[in-house]
């Protein structure tokens, strides 16, 4: 989300994690490029980058998992502003089968096995492609723009099929950035470098405690009282 600094427009990064040692990490950086997250993650992280379709992650090695709400939302976008074209809302309805037999899928199978988890994940990878190329290169047609994004996302769009517990979405990193963003809105950001740093150090080490069920103002207390480290002369 944007940030502005000293009155300069930059942007905090949220990357965040769940589970009982889930994080939560804030930074600032000036740029919106793939270069900030791949400087965070490094090039040995292990887990799936579950994002929208923001294209500077295209950049970014490793598995990716695409936020299906942003693309139901850009579905529904389209259909609302072409319901007089016949053919969109039933492709639109198409896609959004699919995205409904998965979960429904996942829903009645509590334990699938791995060899299930693929073949599910193969039969709405091959529709998803069939869909996408009805009007992928149909330039003209409603439909082109998003037909594309199936294609071009077609192995990202069903990991968390595959993967137990993977979500199909990145409201996680969307509900975690909103406390930024309001304080965005009531103080206009940051006057200097290291008031943002503070914040922003603040922000990761609260929410993460809070994250992880713990009390807050015990772990800040504790802390607190932790020796500070002196170099050695």
């Amino acid at each position: 989300t944007s940030w502005r600094e000293d009155g300069q427009n930059g942007y905090a990064w949220a990357f965040v994690t769940a589970g009982p040692q889930a994080v939560r990490y804030f930074e600032f950086a000036r740029s919106r490029s793939h270069l900030v997250p791949q400087r965070i993650l490094g090039g040995k992280w292990r887990g799936w980058l579950v994002t929208d379709f923001y294209a500077a992650y295209n950049l970014i090695p490793g598995r990716h998992q695409r936020c299906w709400v942003h693309l139901l939302r850009d579905l529904h976008d389209l259909n609302q502003a072409q319901e007089a074209h016949p053919e969109v809302a039933p492709w639109v309805l198409d896609v959004r089968k699919l995205y409904d037999e998965a979960h429904t899928w996942l829903a009645a199978h509590p334990a699938p096995t791995v060899a299930e988890r693929c073949t599910e994940y193969t039969d709405l990878f091959t529709r998803a492609c069939g869909l996408g190329e009805q009007y992928a290169r149909t330039y003209d047609h409603p439909c082109c723009t998003l037909a594309k994004r199936l294609l071009s996302y077609q192995d990202e769009l069903f990991q968390f099929v595959l993967v137990p517990g993977l979500p199909a979405d990145n409201n996680l990193a969307e509900r975690s950035i909103r406390p930024l963003v309001i304080m965005r809105k009531i103080s206009g950001g940051s006057r200097s470098a290291e008031g943002t740093k503070t914040r922003l150090t603040l922000a990761s080490l609260l929410h993460t405690w809070a994250a992880r069920n713990l009390n807050p103002f015990l772990e800040c207390l504790t802390a607190l009282q932790q020796p500070v480290a002196t170099a050695p002369p």
